[in-house]
This record gives structure tokens, C-alpha cells and sequence, in this order.
């Protein structure tokens, strides 16, 4: 598999951020309370049909609460951004204007093809029609000016078609973007720390459901924003980095990211539908079996949740996700019939870890107003206050509990040898440290770090799975392996990032290993026997 390939796998441009798409098409969408949504202005400069799609897109279900939103979609192929605004109108018109200003841009360059770039001039406009929708010459001037061919842009596309890459993504080179590198305003990577503390621990199982490339759906109420946004993090995070992908087996280039279908309703059913029947998508295949077309997205349209058979696992985000922690409520993630995914307790350490080192560095600048001394005494101070903030939030409906046999174990090593015990959970809690980096190497770009972070442990999966696997295949006569199946033991799952104890941890290497490299595996582990009991090492 070559480095190109992978190269085009994650799309948080760097070098083209601020070059402005050309705008395929634009459209004023209105609310009529005899017809309903209506597309009252509209240009395109392709063949795709706006009529009957994008004002349900750009609308979805829920927005006449507020006033206000951004939702991100897409259509026909091409990434869709609106801007939706509630004006002030008579009683005969229910006392609000509901409208929405959309545009369509090439995906060529992304998941959204920069459209962010234009979310502040998308609202102004949204804004203004709220109150005269009739006064569209706005919109005429600005598709006037969007719709040309930008010279930069125009040779970029030359380029492509020559078989240059796209720009640089900076999710793929993120050891090499300066400390000073800012996203531009509206870039739904800058919301990478609030789903990092929005979903807790459960970041790292939506990392894994997402790895497996599982058709994941958000579902919540308006605004959407920031569930798209959310969106568009897990599409990015999970992407496999080009280094990685070079490791996994012929044929699975299809696994490499996970689309992004953003805001979708119950008008998308029948493209949900066609993603389901994945031959006739061509879907990853791995010997006779194929692997269904993952996709994540998000929802107001709750009906979509009864049709279990259109995804794998569901999100669904309370009300109150978004307020702060001591009255948070976490959101709660299942499969689609119904069975609740948990945390393991490794994901938690990890995740605390990851939390206050987050934390730290946005409390840096006011503790280097501090000298030394002050400083250190501060931010001991504050960790012990975020420590119980953080610890307060948490409860046992997002994390799996302490296994039995766990306890068992980790009783029984502390009586015969607790001095390895020790050593044991502290190369693991070594090796995750080492794995999270320092994060103010990164200055101000705390997302591209989250970004690096996760990329990281998923290049380390691959490499030890590989490195296994090339193992093995050296020492295939070895009696106590089958052909062709993989055996790894608690050693092996630790230095994966995973947690020895976790069922949910084995069963995602067992799948992740079938799809990269097509392998079966077989996890084993030492007993133990104490008092007549036999304590499984897993």
C-alpha cells in the first residue's frame, strides 16, 4: 500500500486553510406554512439536483427552538454547510421567519472542503434574509464572487489531475506543524477538547467502534453544531496515519478513514439503506465475508433509532451534555439491540490522565504569571480541586466494574509478590504516560495534540499487532498455534493500549486483527490457583 494512499485519508488541511472554496451551488431555503420547506432562490454551477434534498438537510428537526445553527451535510458527493437564523414576523406567519443559506463545495480537498471558511459570511446573510427574505441581491453578489475559479485553487486542481496529492493534512503530519500553527476561526477541529471532555472515558471505545469502521449515530436535539463538529473529530481521529496503514494486508484500503455523513434525518433512510448492502458499494472484502460501510453521523430524528438495522452503534446525548461537569450527564453509548458500552478501566486512568494534561496547559499561562515557587504550589493545589471535580462526575453507568477475578488477582499478587505487581502497573501507567507526550510542545494548538495523541495509539495497535504477526509467521511450527490464528497474551494486550481485563477490549483486537490482516486470534493467559480456586490471568 502505497504512502499516497494513505496520505489521503485525513483532511485537517494545513497550507490551504484559508484559501476560500469555489462554491458549487447556493440556496436560500425558507420555511412556508402552507407548503412547508421551500427553496426559495437557488444557483448551481453542476448537475445536481437541489429540489427535494437540501432543504431537509439544511433544516433539520428541531432548529424552530432556536435561533441560530450551523449544520454541516452532504449531498450528491459535495459537502454541504447552512446557516440557519430565525427572524421576527407577523402572527399570520407563526411570529418567526425561518430560513437557512446553504452552499455545496467540492469534497476534493476534505470531508467539508474548507466550507467553514465561509460559516461567518453564511450567517450574516442568514441573518439578514430572516427579516426581508425577498432582498437576495446579496446573495447574488456573493455568488458572483464564489462561484470563479480562484487562481491558487485552479492550479491546485491541475496539480490533482495530474496526480499530485492535495494539500498536506495536518492530521498527518502533526509531528511537523509549527508551535504557532492556529486553525481558522469556525474549523470543527477546534471542538476537539470539548468532545474529549464531553464523552469522557468513552472516547476511546467510540475510537475503537470507529476503527472497526461500525455505522455510528449521534443522536440529540438542536442546536447540531457541535454534534457535527463531533462528528467530523471522529472521522479524523480515527483515521489510520499512511506510516500505519503500510502494515495492514492488501486489499483494505477501504479501512483507512471512516466517512462522515454529518447531519442526517429521516429523508437519508433510503441512502442509509444502500450503505447497508455493502457489494454493491464496494465494501472492504476479507476472504468470503465483507465488511459492512461504516459511516458516523449525526441526528435529531429519533424514528431513525428504531430502524436498528441501518446502524451499528448509537450515541445518544442528553440535554444537558453540554453544561458544566458537576451537572453533566454523560452520554450513553449502545449497540443497536440495545446492549450498553462501557469504558474499560484502563480508558479511565488514561482518560484522567489525558484530562489533566489538558487541563494543565490551559491553566499555564496563569500560573507563569507566578514565579516558580507560587507556581508549583498552584497547580498542586488546582490538580487536587480538578482531581475531585473530575472524579465527582464520573459513576458507574460509563465504566466497567472491577471484575472479580481482577480483584482476586491483583489480592493474590499483593500477598505472594507485591513488589512485580507494582512494577506491572507501572510500566503500563509508564507506557500510556509516554504515549500522551508532552502536550505543551504544541502550544496553542491543544487539537492538533489531541489529533497526535490519538493517531499515536492507533499507529502503536498496528505496529504490535504487525510485529506479532511477522512473529509468528517466522514460528509457524510452533505446536501450540493453529494455522493462521494469531495467539497473544496479557503482555501483549498491555502494550497495546488495551486492558488485559476488559471482554470488550479482546473481542475489538480479535475483530480489528480479522480486518487488517484477515488473521483469526486467540488470547491466552496464565492461571492461577489459590485455595483451590483457578484465577484466570484475563
Amino acid at each position: 500500500m502505497s504512502a499516497s494512499t494513505g496520505s489521503s485519508t485525513t483532511d485537517v488541511e494545513v497550507g490551504a486553510e484559508n484559501e476560500v472554496p469555489q462554491l458549487s451551488a447556493l440556496f436560500l431555503i425558507r420555511f412556508d406554512k402552507k407548503v412547508g420547506y421551500t427553496i426559495a432562490w437557488k444557483r448551481s454551477a453542476v448537475d445536481v439536483i437541489l429540489d427535494g434534498a437540501v432543504e431537509f438537510k439544511s433544516l433539520p428537526s428541531g432548529l424552530h427552538d432556536i435561533q441560530s445553527d450551523l449544520v454541516y451535510f452532504v449531498h450528491e458527493g459535495y459537502a454541504g454547510l447552512s446557516a440557519f437564523a430565525k427572524g421576527e414576523a407577523s402572527a399570520e406567519e407563526r411570529n418567526a421567519n425561518f430560513v437557512s443559506v446553504g452552499i455545496l463545495v467540492s469534497r476534493a480537498y476534505g470531508r467539508l472542503g474548507r466550507s467553514w471558511l465561509l460559516a461567518a459570511r453564511l450567517r450574516k446573510l442568514a441573518t439578514a434574509l430572516a427579516d426581508d427574505v425577498s432582498a437576495t441581491t446579496p446573495l447574488e453578489e456573493f455568488w458572483d464572487e464564489q462561484s470563479r475559479p480562484k487562481g491558487k485553487e485552479a492550479k491546485e486542481g491541475d496539480a490533482m489531475k495530474k496526480g499530485h496529492s492535495r494539500a498536506r493534512a495536518l492530521s498527518t503530519i502533526t509531528a511537523v506543524v509549527p508551535s504557532d500553527q492556529r486553525l481558522p476561526p469556525f474549523h470543527p477541529a477546534l471542538s476537539m477538547l470539548k468532545y474529549v471532555e464531553v464523552f469522557g472515558p468513552l472516547v476511546f471505545r467510540l475510537q475503537q467502534a470507529a476503527l472497526l469502521r461500525k455505522r455510528i449515530l449521534f443522536v440529540g436535539s438542536a442546536p447540531v453544531r457541535v454534534c457535527c463538529e463531533f462528528v467530523y473529530n471522529l472521522s479524523v481521529l480515527s483515521s489510520i496515519p499512511p506510516h500505519a496503514a503500510e502494515l495492514l494486508s492488501p486489499g483494505t484500503e477501504g479501512l483507512l478513514r471512516l466517512p462522515a455523513l454529518f447531519s442526517i434525518g429521516v429523508h437519508d433512510i433510503p441512502e442509509l439503506e444502500r450503505l447497508q448492502n455493502p457489494k454493491a458499494n464496494g465494501a472492504h472484502t476479507n476472504g468470503d465475508e465483507i465488511s459492512p460501510q461504516g459511516w458516523v453521523a449525526c441526528t435529531t430524528d429519533e424514528i431513525i433509532t428504531t430502524k436498528k438495522q441501518l446502524y451499528d452503534i448509537v450515541v445518544e446525548m442528553p440535554p444537558t451534555y453540554d453544561t458544566p461537569p458537576l451537572k453533566r450527564v454523560w452520554p450513553t453509548m449502545k449497540t443497536a439491540d440495545g446492549a450498553q458500552i462501557k469504558a474499560s478501566q484502563r480508558d479511565l486512568k488514561k482518560y484522567k490522565m489525558l484530562h489533566w494534561e489538558l487541563w494543565k496547559h490551559r491553566h499555564d499561562a496563569q500560573a507563569n504569571e507566578d514565579d516558580d515557587s507560587d507556581r508549583a504550589a498552584l497547580l498542586s493545589r488546582e490538580e487536587e480541586n480538578e482531581d475531585d471535580v473530575l472524579n465527582e462526575t464520573f459513576d458507574d453507568s460509563i465504566v466497567e466494574p472491577i471484575t472479580w477475578s481482577r480483584l482476586a488477582y491483583n489480592g493474590f499478587m499483593w500477598w505472594a509478590s507485591a513488589g512485580e505487581q507494582h512494577a506491572y502497573t507501572s510500566d503500563e501507567r509508564d507506557r500510556d504516560r509516554d504515549l500522551l507526550g508532552d502536550l505543551s510542545d504544541y502550544h496553542e494548538g491543544l487539537p492538533t495534540a489531541v489529533i497526535a495523541y490519538f493517531h499515536r495509539s492507533t499507529t502503536l495497535l498496528v505496529n504490535t499487532v504487525n510485529g506479532l504477526i511477522e512473529r509468528s509467521d517466522e514460528d509457524d511450527g510452533d505446536e501450540d498455534g493453529e494455522d493462521g490464528v494469531l495467539v497473544v497474551d496479557k503482555d501483549d494486550i498491555s502494550r497495546m493500549g488495551l486492558d488485559t481485563w476488559s471482554e470488550a477490549d479482546k473481542a475489538f483486537l480479535s475483530e480489528f486483527v480479522w480486518l487488517g490482516w484477515g488473521r483469526g486470534v486467540d488470547v491466552r493467559g496464565a492461571g492461577l490457583r489459590c485455595c483451590g480456586v483457578t484465577i484466570p490471568v484475563f
